[in-house]
Order: structure tokens, then sequence, then C-alpha cells
């Protein structure tokens, strides 16, 4: 599914970073002051990682001290990244895949922003709907998804609170059960 709406018209830009060895308790002086759920971890001018406010949250479940502990000790290594030149679906599709809330947005190997879930509602709540509900479904394929869909089904028009993917088709129960019966 094409959006033809690009990353890098939707992504925020100017990114702000912090470096590994800064305290915990900066990164989240940081976080507040700019209403932030995480940071880009820089060294060297490359990405080394991403705090998050999990992983604060794990940070302080350890019972660190925030002043004491480096960013590098809680930060998450993987950081997932994205061309500016590819399309929201795309996007919209690795995030769902990965499980995370934001991707790296590289060109050439250097930063150039920061795409977030946020980002993507700001286009349009319709189209985050949209693109976040059809990635869940193809990362579905025949198996039931973590939390059920709500929505029209697609056999009969009818809503239902729990849909159920037959072969790529969001089905409700009764058409689900004869779609099952089906020889």
């Amino acid at each position: 599914m094409e959006t033809e709406i690009k990353v890098g018209d939707v992504m925020s830009k100017g990114v702000v970073t912090i470096s590994p060895g800064a305290s915990v308790k900066e990164a989240c002086e940081i976080m507040a002051k700019h209403d932030f759920s995480g940071l880009t971890v820089m060294e060297g001018g490359k990405v080394s990682g991403v705090l998050t406010q999990g992983d604060v949250i794990k940070m302080i479940a350890a019972g660190a001290n925030a002043m004491n502990t480096h960013v590098s000790e809680f930060m998450g290594k993987e950081a997932h990244n994205i061309g500016p030149d590819a399309d929201i679906y795309k996007a919209a599709k690795l995030m769902v895949d990965k499980k995370v809330k934001r991707l790296l947005v590289l060109k050439d190997g250097k930063l150039v922003g920061v795409l977030t879930q946020a980002d993507i509602v700001r286009i349009s709540p319709s189209v985050y709907d949209l693109i976040f509900e059809k990635a869940k479904v193809e990362a579905a394929t025949m198996v039931e998804t973590e939390l059920p869909l709500s929505g029209e089904c697609e056999e009969c028009g009818n809503y239902s609170d729990d849909l159920k993917n037959a072969g790529g088709t969001l089905m409700c129960g009764d058409c689900f059960t004869e779609y099952e019966e089906q020889p």
C-alpha cells in the first residue's frame, strides 16, 4: 500500500541527541524540556543507540541512581532506521514488525530526522488508523493479533469488536465460522 507520503515530509527534523557518557538525569531533563519520549544517542557523529522512557523505567526498577548512571548503561543498542524517501506505510509496517514507536531517519548514513507514531498521526488520524491496521493485518497473516481488532467486517459489512484475519480479510465471528467450514 503506497500512500505517496514520504518519511522525509513527515519526520521531525533538528534531532536532539545525547552522548552515551551523559547521565540519565541529564537525559531526563532534556526529554522533559522538549516533551520527548526518547533520545537518540550519538558518539563520534554516529548513532550508538536510543534511550527511551521505558529504558529509564528499567533503570529505576533496577535501583540505579539517575545522577550517577550513564545513558550507555540502559540505552537500547539497536536503533531501527529508514530512509527519508521511503513511504510512510513502509515505516509504519517496520514499526509494527519491530514493535517500536520511533525510527531514526538516515540519509547516506547520517541522521537527518526521527519519525515517530505521533508524526504520522499529525498527518491525519484516519491515515494513521488505516496504515497501522493494515500493517497489523499483514503482520498477523492467519494468526490472531495480540489485541482484538474492531471495525467493519469485510465480508458482510457488519461492525464487530472482534475481527479475525481469514486469508488477509477481516471478518466478524459469524463470517469467520462460515469461512472455516468451507471445504
